[in-house]
């Protein structure tokens, strides 16, 4: 629970309170009379002279008028909402409008409307419930082949109007408030993601199919004599195969896998290498790779090693291990972003990278060190650290 936030709350609500308390000792209409609402306005004391017509729902407001003391019920577009009646007054009533009211991206035919009831009848007041802007939290896969479904996950997806790659419109396959699938062109393309909804338009700060920050990527040579890495006898599969998402790729493929702490056929790393990364300590990074987990994955980890100024900093990459995947195990539908923020990433001390341009070497290894895997089929590809 956020109590920085229930303090905050509270605060206002005991202000406001106040506040109304004092309205209310001025005022002199008849509690039971018809009741009438002549503006509504935010809770925050601060803004006490502000007047809306629309808002979010999850709003806080205070909705005003005359002999509202008896007030019984309150709508939004004929939504009913929970109220405490004794923070209000005779001229004031203090609601939250329902975070699941009907919105008009939503229904087309809601009322626009504030509905309240008193004993002594009922009064309306014009005003809509707009949703807020588009908010883009991630793609499935930053990386998508041409002809491929690119998915996009966040919230207040409304009324999608267009998903657009750099200038190139996508056809879009299906909408949710909370996930939207285009496909992408028959030529592939790389830039960034623009969504249009109803009430705004939202751009990713990162390209799809974006080369920034590449480590190893299996088609860049990472090493000073041209070779994809440096040393480990993972396998790299041709970017010919139908499962890659970007050429080259590295996959284990096996039944079982010993119990062991190290075998170089699950090893890749670019020993001592010059990545050009930008200056900058790890608090204002991420590190990003795809990895395509084809069965359920419940034991055994990636340790991801980065070494920096010549110290190393290792992070154990295991999504199997949380009380979502106990029971079924960790697997994805094709290949999927895994985002790690660099601070993660810890030295012997428990320090964290400094600054990334030092960044001298990544090495990824699987392993098995407590338990036999009866099979396990992962795949890997794109490593690289980019700004947040």
């Amino acid at each position: 629970m956020n109590f920085k936030y229930v303090y905050k709350t509270a605060l206002v609500l005991c202000l406001a309170a106040g506040m109304l308390l004092t309205f209310q000792s001025c005022n002199d209409d008849d509690v039971n009379g018809a009741p009438a609402i002549t503006n509504v306005r935010l809770l925050d004391p601060t803004k006490a002279d502000s007047s809306l017509n629309a808002a979010e729902p999850g709003s806080l407001l205070v909705i005003q008028g005359q002999n509202l003391g008896s007030v019984m019920k309150v709508y939004f577009n004929d939504f009913e909402a929970t109220f405490n009646a004794a923070l209000g007054s005779n001229s004031n009533v203090i609601v939250t409008i329902p975070a699941n009211a009907p919105t008009k991206a939503v229904d087309a035919d809601v009322s626009n409307k504030i509905r309240v009831q008193t004993k002594g009848g009922e009064a309306t007041y014009d005003f809509v419930l707009s949703a807020p802007m588009p908010v883009i939290s991630g793609l499935y896969s930053e990386f998508v082949k041409a002809n491929g479904t690119l998915v996009i996950n966040g919230d207040y997806f409304y009324n999608i109007k267009s998903v657009k790659v750099g200038a190139t419109s996508l056809q879009v396959l299906s909408t949710t408030v909370k996930q939207i699938t285009a496909k992408m062109p028959a030529v592939a393309v790389s830039d960034i993601v623009t969504v249009e909804g109803e009430f705004g338009i939202v751009k990713t700060n990162f390209k799809v199919n974006g080369s920034e920050g590449n480590m190893i990527n299996f088609d860049v040579p990472a090493t000073s004599w041209g070779s994809e890495v440096c040393f480990g006898g993972a396998p790299i599969v041709p970017a010919t195969d139908l499962d890659a998402i970007s050429g080259k790729y590295s996959r284990i493929k096996q039944t079982k896998l010993p119990a062991t702490g190290y075998a170089d056929a699950w090893v890749f790393s670019t020993c001592s290498f010059d990545f050009k990364l930008v200056a900058g300590p790890a608090a204002e990074r991420q590190f990003k790779f795809e990895h395509n987990i084809a069965e359920p994955w419940k034991a055994g980890k990636y340790d991801i090693t980065i070494t920096a100024g010549g110290t190393e900093f290792v992070y154990a990459f295991q999504p199997w291990n949380s009380t979502e995947f106990a029971a079924t195990g960790y697997q994805t539908t094709g290949w999927r972003t895994a985002v790690i923020e660099l601070s993660e990433f810890k030295n012997a001390t428990g320090g964290s990278i400094a600054d990334v341009s030092k960044v001298s070497d990544l090495k990824v290894s699987f392993s098995t060190p407590d338990v036999e895997i009866a099979s396990f089929n992962g795949s890997v590809d794109n490593f690289r650290i980019v700004k947040k």
